[in-house]
């Protein structure tokens, strides 16, 4: 047999091998409550949600939150674990300013005191995990 050919059989198997190991290690994330993907365009993360009001935040001040806030785990585990004075699971309407005001901030990337779509999903992804961090 020509080198040639021993070459082209190497490179064939070792091809072989990649390829099936490359399939044996990419999994498909389970999509259950609180998963994250990329976007349709494929730029950036987006929190796709959850159970919403899971967590219950409750109180004069739950009506005045933020959707993204009171409508998501992130944002329901920020009340109670931050805003919640006497964790009770309610807030009050100065709580609720409050909170409102900080994630704001927090979500503001650019300073330019408006906070879009991207700015709240990537707040949301960036304060899931330091939540999950510090056991909240």
């Amino acid at each position: 047999m020509s080198v040639n050919v021993r070459i082209w059989q190497f490179m064939t198997l070792l091809s072989a091998a990649l390829l099936s190991l490359t399939g044996a290690c990419t999994t498909a994330a389970p999509k259950g409550h609180g998963y994250y993907d990329r976007g349709a365009d494929g730029s950036y993360a987006v929190y796709e949600g959850g159970r919403y009001g899971e967590y219950g935040v409750g109180g004069d001040g739950a009506d005045h939150l933020d959707p993204w806030l009171n409508g998501t785990q992130p944002g329901q585990r920020l009340i109670l674990a931050f805003f919640d004075r006497n964790a009770n699971g309610r807030i009050g309407l100065d709580r609720a300013g409050e909170a409102n005001r900080w994630f704001r901030r927090f979500a503001d990337r650019d300073h330019d005191l408006r906070v879009t779509d991207d700015e709240i999903n990537r707040a949301l992804i960036v304060l899931d995990r330091k939540l999950r961090q510090r056991g909240y």
